[in-house]
């Protein structure tokens, strides 16, 4: 063997422990990556199952406030419609009575007056002046 052929042993030797270390440290970098994901499954799947019944949960009381939401749509066109309903029939009524508190609150003024109201005076060819009384019209 010449000097040429045992350095080629030694290199191939020398490669063959560099590999060997390779795979080994791949093979702990495995093991601890399989550990690492056995931890996290063991974390994992019981925050998974919590998260399920909050989701359940949640979607429970939100079908809950649908059917309130519905509810209160309901009786928020149940009271419009009363509330029109009420309007139609006391609207005239009220109309009537704000006019007889107007004519009401007129006469009162006029009968407390001491001196008379110059719309009210009746001028001289005025109709009303014209007019006899029945007496008058018997008599002449």
């Amino acid at each position: 063997m010449n000097g040429l052929s045992v350095v080629l042993i030694v290199v191939a030797i020398v490669g063959l422990v560099v590999v060997a270390m390779a795979v080994q440290s791949l093979v702990m970098t495995l093991r601890s990556l399989r550990e690492t994901v056995d931890d996290l499954r063991r974390e994992t799947l019981p925050a998974i199952a919590e998260l399920r019944a909050t989701v359940d949960a949640a979607n429970g009381e939100l079908q809950r406030v649908d059917s309130l939401l519905d509810t209160a749509e309901d009786v928020s066109a149940r009271v419009d419609a009363t509330s029109k309903l009420t309007w139609m029939v006391v609207r005239n009524p009220l109309v009537k009575l704000a006019s007889a508190s107007v004519a009401t609150e007129r006469v009162a003024r006029r009968l407390g007056r001491t001196e008379p109201d110059p719309r009210l005076a009746l001028e001289p060819g005025d109709a009303r002046t014209t007019r006899r009384s029945r007496r008058e019209r018997k008599a002449g």
